[in-house]
């Protein structure tokens, strides 16, 4: 007795589930990134009463081949008395216990790091949640 299998439709189904898995995945991504970004901007310091640091904020999600990636940054820069450029929003992340009298109540260094190591878990539940939703 002799059997045959046509995997054609297992296949298709297969490349149907990885788009699905993609597009999934890149939503909780957003979902995540939206919310650390929101998160962080209430975080950071309003040195200047502009916002500067606030308003240079953003978030990126890509999705290239086989992977989803996020990132959500800072990106203000400010010129020293020689004219030398430097990143002012590495630098008020990075001050540590030096950071004594915020310009805000309630902003803090380390405004991106501390919310995304608080919510790690969370995050990730945030983009499983959304592939499962995407393969129903």
């Amino acid at each position: 007795m002799k059997m045959d299998f046509n995997f054609d439709d297992f296949f298709k189904s297969l490349d149907w589930s990885k788009v699905a898995v993609k597009d999934g995945a890149a939503e909780g991504m957003h979902d995540a990134t939206d919310d650390l970004l929101s998160k962080s901007r209430d975080l950071a310091p309003l040195s200047d009463g502009g916002g500067t640091l606030r308003r240079t904020s953003g978030k990126n999600v890509e999705v290239s081949g086989d992977e989803v990636s996020g990132e959500v940054y800072f990106s203000a820069t400010e010129r020293d008395k020689n004219g030398e450029v430097y990143n002012y929003a590495l630098i008020t992340h990075e001050l540590g216990d030096s950071f004594k009298n915020p310009s805000t109540p309630g902003t803090q260094p380390k405004y991106l790091e501390r919310p995304m190591k608080e919510n790690a878990e969370r995050y990730k539940q945030m983009v499983a949640d959304s592939i499962r939703r995407e393969l129903s």
